[in-house]
């Protein structure tokens, strides 16, 4: 999710912006809280199994079938295996986009999210790598610097400039190093698949599940919830007024999340969708989740948070072509969607946050 603008050959500017700021905790109410405890616990440790650590397992097992496709087009360059790796890009960004409705724990103090999803590419660098003489591997991947490897270089390579890259295109030095960036990108979604695993020392399901024990790295669990509310309504930001933001103002599609796959659209309804699986708990298989809390006292706001959901991914469902292309001839569409996204991002930082700082203890 880390976004950079740097020097495009055609236009770009070389400054780096690094997308996201946690806010810090607000201050806790004086109102005593109802919501037993018991209910509070079940919901912290629910999120960990099944939000956290099934988008987690799925985005890892995703990016494995990814660098193995990768390694079998190498060996049979074809447009049908060029189509499959392709279909598994996207498959990854299903998952991974859903994830960052919670870019807290490892994915931050790793600085795993960075190291896959930092944008646009500097796909410049990204030629003068492939026409070097050096050996690809992971190693060598590890010492680029985070616009150079993680999803969107592979997106550059697999998709081409234009999205319509075909087998015969493709150079021995760009598969190789599609092997390396693939490769990667697997073990870093499995670093991150671990961190979360609670058969693992050390993982961070732990802190969140046990928060307000002494061994937490939450005081309370109001943190912890504090925490997820705060994930929540910085993604609702980072959609409406960075991602979608950014290249609407400038008018200029080099600036997009996903341009190469025309996906940018399907992943800021997959941010929204994450901010979903968070109130409710769920990503495969449901859960108690904040609903449960929010319900348990307050009905009006729970069916407001979930029409304000539904309203902000329908409005990004009534973007009717790709997202470079919308800025310009969909302007209305787009501006709706930022409205409806910035409708949840307020209800969720004032009204979320001041029910779970009344309701959490």
């Amino acid at each position: 999710m880390k976004k950079i603008n740097l020097l495009y050959a055609a236009a770009l500017v070389a400054t780096i912006t690094t997308i996201g700021c946690k806010k810090e905790p607000d201050a806790e109410p004086t109102q005593p809280a109802t919501t037993t405890s018991d209910l509070n616990a079940d919901v912290l440790s629910a999120f960990t199994v099944n939000v956290t650590q099934a988008t987690y397992n799925d985005l890892s097992t995703k990016a494995l079938n990814l660098s193995t496709s990768v390694q079998t087009f190498n060996s049979a360059t074809t447009d049908d295996n060029l189509t499959q790796c392709k279909q598994l890009w996207r498959d990854c960004r299903y998952s991974w986009e859903q994830s960052e409705g919670f870019l807290f724990g490892p994915a931050a103090t790793q600085s795993i999210d960075p190291r896959i999803d930092t944008w646009p590419v500097d796909y410049v660098a990204l030629d003068s790598i492939l026409s070097s003489s050096a050996t690809f591997s992971e190693s060598y991947v590890n010492g680029l610097d985070d616009a150079l490897r993680g999803f969107h270089p592979i997106e550059y390579l697999l998709f081409g400039t234009n999205g319509n890259k075909t087998a015969s295109q493709f150079t021995t030095r760009e598969k190789d190093f599609l092997i390396a960036l693939t490769t990667n990108l697997s073990n870093l979604t499995s670093q991150l698949s671990q961190s979360w695993n609670p058969s693992v020392s050390g993982n961070y399901s732990v802190q969140v599940s046990t928060a307000g024990s002494s061994g937490s790295v939450y005081a309370t669990k109001r943190a912890a919830f504090e925490e997820m509310v705060n994930a929540m309504a910085d993604i609702c930001n980072e959609v409406a007024n960075e991602k979608i933001e950014t290249p609407f103002v400038a008018q200029d599609p080099n600036l997009e999340e996903s341009p190469f796959s025309f996906n940018s659209i399907a992943d800021f309804t997959n941010n929204i969708r994450s901010v979903q699986n968070v109130y409710l708990g769920k990503y495969a298989t449901d859960g108690k989740g904040l609903e449960d809390l929010v319900r348990a006292n307050n009905l009006s706001l729970d069916g407001t948070i979930k029409s304000k959901i539904n309203s902000a991914i329908a409005s990004l469902n009534a973007i009717t072509v790709p997202f470079g292309q919308a800025i310009i001839s969909q302007q209305v569409q787009v501006a709706n969607a930022q409205t409806a996204i910035n409708n949840l991002k307020s209800v969720i930082e004032n009204d979320l946050m001041t029910y779970v700082q009344t309701y959490t203890h």
